[in-house]
């Protein structure tokens, strides 16, 4: 138990994450759809193909995003020319965290580059063999080395080196159960056959990224998105058109620094996106599913391929107002989902939360404006998510909304084209009825649905409004570029039906199998403190770094659950303006003291990756600790007595928060925290009262 007095706030808290539901009722939701339905619409693209074969796929696809229009990257002004001039200018990250790469030669040998290993330059005299089995391993902190059975091969060097095939047809990397995934394709091996492996230390000190340097044409055709058996060219064509803009998009989003035109050097990405993964885009739904030379050779591959050749090049574009802000030289973010229930939605409501009232402060992308799509619900074209139930028991929404009890669930209004559906809830919190209506991803992601188009609530249906009006114009973001992520694509034959428990409101996240905060994970997602990372619902993303910014998010979540309140007149940050989508949460832990900022106080650096020494000063604020000189009448040996936290790091030791690191002896204070270990203190401080589940 704790020692020192909670804060109001936090007892709100505690009390809100084990809801006292009398009676544990369900409701009944029905709606249509599967994913964000922001942008292109993969079954409706289908029902659009086979109504009439022979429609252009770039003419489908421009249909979702309302004033595209197609055009070829050789007619457009793009920001610099590196994805032409350069073989291999994408970077695909395939896996973050490795500490050791299996791989194996296809068709010959393989040529190793190691930095700084004392051999002079590369390639290197080691040329693994075709079937060979060889690793790359890290020794120890920023030194790695290519091993071939289990002895070191030449000397060791950097954690930064390439693996390239120019006399083979490719390499296998090895899944591996006891790493973290290398590929995209769930099985033992993944096989590429275009591009160059690149391999860079991770400063999150646990391993390194592994990541392919590919060509565009090349990248799109091991693109996994679409059914196999999906063989109209209208719908590959259409999917091809809509992953390259959204490639293209991402590329320049990412490639911000000068780049030589030089194969060997790396791309012109900023720091934050070195550290998180040395990338432009991820390998799995974070942006688009690669699979590499399985896409292209696996089963029904021909329609496919044949999508990306006769598309070459060819990408969606928007000049219309605001062309500049919303588009990278013109070319559109491709968005898309497996199916909406007839009409698409709005970036405003597929990826962000309209929430009692208030509208999202994210602008509305005018080419991501929402569309008509009765392909997608039209029973001739057998889309299995045209329609779904889902049955949520009352005591798991209250716990999301943090009351007592939830009596009542209504659909307020149905999905038009300028709003999205609102379902009101009604309950009690400590006594008093209490009601909120929400909409958008919130529902869609909170209580764990296939889609936020809601058709009903209990069999009770509401009609659209009869004069729909536009939401209030939010304020903008600063930050617009920075986008969610894509959604898992729809993949299972059509015989096969979708086991019922993948869309249980509160899955398991598919990343925490045999992690050491699998059970803090647990407990703070059925708290309410997260939904997972990147708005995909089945991952967690627990080795990931948390910066400054998703700590505020998570603290404020197991706090104040819902709006977090704040005082107008809280000092600003400079780089905190009341647009940024935390800023309730920031300026909520200012006025309470448990943030200063950083540096001078003037700015927040949302972006700075937080340690464990830091996290700690932050914990003992909000849970109202003083500070101490030792927990247990015992010391860590790595926190000095002049260590900036060290009195928060006691504190929080003392009621059990923390146990340390590695066998206790230590805290770690300068390592970076992962969200996996931001889960365990939270739970261990807001929800457990102390080192283990009670």
């Amino acid at each position: 138990m704790f020692k020192k007095v909670l804060p109001a706030a936090i007892l709100v808290a505690v009390s809100a994450a084990a809801p006292v539901q009398a009676q544990d009722d369900s409701f009944e939701f029905e709606g249509a759809g599967w994913g964000h339905a922001v942008g292109f619409s993969q079954w409706g693209a289908y029902g659009q193909a086979q109504e009439d074969p022979s429609k252009p796929g770039e003419d489908i696809a421009a249909h979702y995003y309302p004033g595209s229009e197609p055009a070829s990257l050789s007619d457009l002004n793009l920001p610099n020319d590196l994805l032409s001039e350069l073989d291999k200018p994408l970077w695909i990250n395939l896996g973050a965290q490795i500490t050791l790469l299996e791989f194996t030669a296809v068709g010959g040998p393989l040529e190793l580059c190691l930095f700084e290993d004392g051999e002079g330059p590369c390639p290197k005299p080691e040329r693994p063999q075709e079937g060979e089995r060889w690793e790359f391993r890290r020794i120890e902190q920023g030194r790695c080395g290519f091993f071939k059975d289990g002895s070191l091969q030449g000397t060791e060097g950097r954690c930064r080196a390439s693996i390239s095939w120019p006399e083979a047809a490719g390499v296998r990397l090895r899944h591996g159960s006891d790493r973290r995934k290398i590929c995209a394709l769930r099985s033992s091996e993944c096989e590429y056959r275009h591009g160059e492996l690149k391999i860079r230390d991770d400063p999150v000190e646990e391993g390194f990224h592994v990541v392919l340097a590919v060509g565009l044409e090349d990248y799109l055709r091991g693109i996994a998105e679409v059914l196999p058996y999906w063989e109209e060219p209208g719908v590959n064509e259409a999917q091809a058109v809509a992953s390259r803009s959204y490639a293209v998009f991402k590329f320049f989003q990412y490639e911000v620094d000068e780049r030589p035109t030089d194969p060997d050097r790396d791309p012109g990405i900023g720091a934050s996106r070195r550290d998180s993964c040395w990338c432009h885009m991820y390998d799995n739904t974070r942006d688009q599913e690669y699979v590499g030379w399985w896409r292209e050779d696996g089963p029904n591959h021909a329609a496919w391929v044949s999508g990306v050749e006769n598309t070459r090049g060819r990408v969606l574009t928007y000049f219309g107002p605001d062309w500049e802000r919303y588009t990278k030289g013109g070319v559109i973010q491709g968005f898309y989902s497996a199916s909406t229930g007839g009409v698409t939605v709005s970036n405003q409501y597929g990826f962000f939360t309209e929430w009692d009232g208030r509208t999202p402060r994210n602008k509305a992308w005018p080419y991501l404006a929402p569309v008509e799509d009765p392909w997608a619900v039209d029973p001739q074209w057998g889309n299995p998510h045209a329609s779904w139930t889902r049955q949520i028991t009352a005591s798991k929404i209250a716990g999301l909304l943090g009351w007592d009890e939830v009596t009542a669930v209504d659909l307020e209004t149905r999905d038009v084209l300028v709003a999205p559906a609102r379902v009101r809830f009604t309950g009690t919190d400590e006594g008093e009825e209490v009601t909120k209506t929400a909409s958008g991803a919130w529902v869609r992601y909170g209580l764990g649905l296939r889609s936020s188009h809601i058709l009903a609530v209990d069999g009770r249906s509401s009609p659209a409004p009869e004069e729909p009006v536009a939401p209030e114009e939010p304020d903008e973001r600063e930050d617009d570029d920075q986008d969610p992520e894509q959604e898992e694509p729809e993949q299972e034959e059509p015989e096969q039906e979708e086991p019922e428990d993948t869309y249980d409101p509160l899955p398991e996240f598919e990343d925490i199998e045999g992690s050491g905060h699998e059970q803090g994970i647990r407990a703070i997602y059925e708290a309410g403190f997260t939904q997972g990372c990147s708005l995909d619902r089945f991952a967690y993303c627990p080795d990931e770094e948390v910066d400054r910014v998703t700590m505020a998010a998570f603290l404020s979540r197991a706090l104040w659950r819902g709006t977090p309140p704040y005082a107008a007149g809280v000092p600003m940050f400079e780089d905190i303006p009341p647009s940024h989508p935390n800023a309730d949460d920031i300026y909520a832990l200012v006025e309470r003291e448990i943030t200063l900022g950083c540096g001078d106080g003037a700015r927040f650096c949302p972006g700075d990756s937080l340690t464990r020494g830091q996290m700690a000063s932050f914990l003992m604020r909000a849970m109202g600790l003083e500070p101490l000189s030792s927990f247990e009448g015992r010391t860590f040996e790595d926190v000095s007595e002049g260590h900036t936290h060290r009195g928060a790091i006691y504190a929080i030791a003392e009621e059990g928060v923390t146990i340390g690191c590695g066998d206790g002896t230590r805290f770690c204070p300068e390592g970076l925290l992962t969200r996996g270990a931001i889960a365990t203190l939270l739970a261990r401080a807001f929800i457990w009262f102390g080192p283990s589940p009670p």
